[in-house]
């Protein structure tokens, strides 16, 4: 395919996607599991394209897609399947017309106690009020670490 059409077919609908699940890694395994992970969301990701951002915690994975319905739900298909996730849970899924991991096909920050403390609450009640706060707070804090020098 072209890189005009590529573009053009990159610009349809989209929407954007948070969620947040309980890692079923291994201590010991996750390091290189979650560098598996990224690589491959890296190469896949531009052929249907997606993008986005995912923060590992070392308990938790929070992740940030954008995209088309149909590639967004193709994945969190395959994330629901995925053994490395538990408790998955969609806080966020809207419209959007611009993309803000537009030059990421996947940004990648890894283990946060600090931010594991947040994805715990929304994993514990998400559906309590504020949290329709802490899903924005997530959103914005994965795109700090997207535009950060910690981002790979």
């Amino acid at each position: 395919m072209r890189a005009d059409s590529q573009e053009k077919r990159c610009l349809l609908k989209l929407v954007s996607l948070l969620y947040v699940s309980r890692s079923a890694l291994l201590p010991e395994a996750a390091p290189e599991a979650v560098k598996a992970i990224v690589a491959t969301s890296r190469g896949r990701n531009p052929d249907a394209c997606l993008t986005g951002a995912l923060l590992f915690t070392g308990e938790h994975f929070a992740q940030v897609l954008e995209g088309s319905p149909a590639a967004v739900d193709d994945l969190m298909a395959r994330v629901a399947k995925d053994p490395r996730h538990t408790e998955i849970i969609i806080i966020a899924r809207k419209w959007i017309t611009v993309r803000r991991f537009g030059d990421w096909s996947m940004a990648y920050s890894g283990p946060s106690q600090f931010v594991s403390r947040h994805v715990t609450r929304l994993l514990e009640d998400p559906r309590s009020p504020g949290q329709g706060r802490s899903a924005k707070w997530l959103k914005d804090l994965l795109w700090e670490f997207a535009e950060g020098p910690g981002a790979t």
